[in-house]
This record gives structure tokens, C-alpha cells and sequence, in this order.
């Protein structure tokens, strides 16, 4: 009995092993961002054809362009549900003050453009006016779909808008938004980096430093792919850490 018992255990080790050296010549592992895994299973044929950039899905390489925008409007939707996520969460956990007054999402605005944001800005916050008021009241923010804005920076190095863009947030009170211009993410092959935004606040300083900021920052062209970047896969599927960054932002400042 013993003697079969090792018969059969030998022949089904040998049949693991022969499984695991066959996966090891015929199939690979690829990243597939739009799964929960975060990789698909495929052939060698198709590993070697990813390799090469394609998008299996569509069996195609897909032009620099049409994939890194893509990639860019995951960002921003991913960036949009994690402030929509954090004041939900504010709002359960300590109550409707925190509500944001406005609807959360990505609004442009009127006689404000790319050469005289910084003048137009410092211009109202120098007058004592609320975020609020420059930003729905002086320029009349409404809201949009910001991927239609979307442009590569001049330096070919990463991506834009045509225009100023801001995502509103805040609470019941207050008036809160980042300000998206020309250069806000860098792209370095399958990587991406958020670049450059301005916080806009009631008690923000528009003043020179802010203005070298900008400027020091449209300079910047490579960085760190491994240490600072964030991945896409060949068909533009954004490895977006989501629930990291919901658990390390949503508790409110002291509470």
C-alpha cells in the first residue's frame, strides 16, 4: 500500500513540475491596471507583443499622444473621487459642517488664462476677497470636463491645460481648490508624476514666490520613475494607489 501511495505521490509531483516548466516557457505575467490584480495571464506570443508597447486588449500600440492622455485622465478622475471620498468621510464621520459647499469637481474659469493668472490672483487676494468670491463670483467657475483641455507641455516632457483649471473642494464655509495650469504631471515612459498645482485658500499668498515656483517647476523634466512615479500600462491604466490615499487623507487636521 505504502509502495502505491509513492507511486502516485511521484507521478503527481511529476506532473506539478512538468505544469510549473511549462508556464515557465509558454505564459508570462504583463500588467492590466483596469483588473483588481493589477496583471493578466498571457502567452508568450502576447508578452512579446506587449514588450513592444501594444495594448493587447485592442491589438494595437497605441500613438504617445492617445496613451498618455489616457493615462492623465485616470489621474484626474482618480484625483476627483478621492477628494469626493475624503469629504464623504468628513462629513459621516464629524458632522455637515463639513459638506462642501459646492458640488466637488473640476470647474473653468472666465477672463483668466495662462499669462495673467498670477496677476488676476494676486490682484483679488490683494483686494481681501475669499476664494470663494474670485473664484465663482470675479471669474465665474463653471463646471467642466477637463480632459477636453488637455495638452502636452512645450517641453514634450508632460501635460497641461489650455487654460486654467480648478478642482473645488472645502466645507460648508470655505471655499477650497487646486489650480491647474500648463504643466501639472510629468511623464517618463509608462510613468507618471504629479508635477505642479497651487493650493488656493483664503489665506493664500499670491506673491513671487509663487511665481518662481511655477516657473521652477515648468522647468522640470525627468524624474524618478521607480521612487516617484505612478504606473500605467500600455493601454493607458493607471496603477492609482486609491484607498492608500484615502486612508492617509481623510481624518481632519486635530481630529
Amino acid at each position: 500500500m505504502k509502495f502505491y501511495r509513492s507511486i502516485k505521490f511521484k507521478a503527481l509531483a511529476g506532473v506539478l513540475l512538468l505544469i510549473i516548466i511549462l508556464c515557465a516557457v509558454f505564459i508570462r505575467i504583463v500588467p492590466d491596471f483596469s483588473t483588481s490584480r493589477g496583471f493578466v495571464i498571457v502567452s508568450l506570443s502576447d508578452y512579446d507583443k506587449y514588450k513592444q508597447g501594444y495594448c493587447l486588449k485592442e491589438d494595437r500600440i497605441l500613438p504617445k499622444e492617445e496613451l498618455y492622455k489616457r493615462a492623465i485622465g485616470q489621474f484626474l478622475d482618480y484625483k476627483l473621487k478621492l477628494e469626493r471620498m475624503i469629504n464623504d468621510y468628513r462629513v459621516y464621520t464629524y458632522g455637515s459642517l463639513w459638506r462642501s459647499s459646492y458640488e466637488i469637481a473640476y470647474y473653468e474659469l472666465e477672463n483668466i488664462n495662462l499669462s495673467n493668472w498670477f496677476e488676476v490672483l494676486q490682484k483679488y487676494y490683494k483686494k481681501g476677497k475669499t476664494t470663494e468670491e474670485i473664484l465663482m463670483k470675479e471669474l465665474k467657475a463653471k463646471k467642466t470636463d477637463p480632459k477636453k483641455y488637455l495638452k502636452i507641455s512645450s517641453d514634450g516632457a508632460g501635460f497641461g491645460f489650455d487654460r486654467p483649471i480648478v478642482l473645488i473642494y472645502g466645507d460648508d464655509k470655505t471655499v477650497i481648490a487646486d489650480l491647474l495650469l500648463d504643466k501639472f504631471v510629468l511623464v517618463n515612459k509608462n510613468y507618471l508624476r504629479y508635477n505642479h498645482s497651487e493650493y488656493l485658500h483664503d489665506r493664500a499668498e499670491i506673491d513671487v514666490i509663487t511665481k518662481k515656483h511655477y516657473e521652477d517647476r515648468s522647468k522640470v523634466i525627468l524624474f524618478d520613475t521607480k521612487k516617484e512615479g505612478t504606473e500605467f500600462d500600455n493601454c493607458g491604466n493607471l496603477n492609482y494607489p486609491l484607498e492608500k490615499y484615502y486612508l492617509r487623507s481623510r481624518e481632519a487636521k486635530g481630529g
